[in-house]
């Protein structure tokens, strides 16, 4: 994703059921998110505006342990369990940039970031686009890449977590990143464990970040682009939804990459 890209202009108005090119509106944050791995929303001013956007760019929002009956989710500093394993969004600390529901079999694909209340300082989101990440491990670093696709690259989450590549192609040159970082929600096999420190580099390298402002909104492919957040302080509150993309954002499993030949052999029968 572009620096040049998060600019005011990148973000356009949500939508809204009485939008007469609500159509449209789909189709352009659909074709932005193909384009560059997430969109930006402005309007969503409160929890009503967030849940309309949410509800009419996703086909279904995920309901689950930390949203609300509506799918939301009221993501702020909540002192001490913001300490717990799994639970960092709740604290001030920053968040290495990750993808979301990375212990469960079918993560959701989209995840909607609105801001509600901007932190004192601090606080700018993180995002990376998975895309520069697959390329330059397959070409810099092709032994990593290669460990990081085989389908226990990794384990995510607890005691009922779930095996799975770091990165995985589902499709001809389409692929998808499933990555977290944090200790104590990952582990690693030992062929992945040595590159790790890589993919690290790679992931801080194509890092970039972006302020927020209150009603400003962040629609991100979740099986391309990774997000994090940067340490802050004072009160911040973002509202989050979880779901599955309408039809009209025609967004197809993974995110296509063109890698040559060399880098993606062996990807498609990986060791067990």
């Amino acid at each position: 994703m572009p620096l040049n890209a998060i600019t005011d202009d990148f973000f356009q108005a949500g939508p809204r059921r009485d939008q007469p090119g609500l159509n449209l509106a789909r189709e352009s944050v659909g074709a932005t998110i193909r384009g560059l791995g997430a969109a930006g929303l402005a309007g969503l001013r409160s929890r009503a505006d967030v849940l309309e956007a949410a509800r009419l760019l996703m086909e279904e929002l995920r309901v689950h342990r930390d949203s609300g009956p509506d799918g939301l989710t009221v993501v702020r500093d909540l002192g001490q369990v913001g300490h717990r394993a799994g639970y960092g969004g709740f604290g001030r600390a920053a968040l290495l940039p990750h993808t979301d529901g990375t212990q469960v079999a079918e993560p959701p694909r989209l995840v909607l970031l609105a801001c509600q209340v901007a932190a004192r300082s601090g606080g700018e989101t993180v995002l990376v686009d998975g895309n520069n990440v697959l390329r330059e491990m397959a070409s810099a670093h092709p032994d990593a890449f290669s460990a990081l696709t085989q389908p226990r690259a990794a384990y995510f989450g607890g005691a009922a977590g779930h095996f799975a590549p770091v990165l995985r192609q589902v499709g001809d040159g389409r692929w998808q990143i499933r990555l977290r970082l944090d200790p104590g929600l990952a582990r690693f096999s030992p062929d992945a464990e040595p590159h790790l420190p890589a993919l690290r580099d790679v992931v801080r390298r194509h890092a970039q970040t972006i302020l927020l402002r209150p009603g400003q909104a962040l629609l991100i492919d979740n099986e391309r682009t990774l997000h994090g957040r940067s340490a802050f302080t004072g009160e911040r509150l973002l509202l989050r939804a979880l779901g599955t993309p309408h039809p009209q954002l025609r967004l197809l499993p993974g995110f296509a990459a063109a890698l040559d030949e060399q880098s993606s052999h062996g990807t498609e029968q990986p060791r067990a």
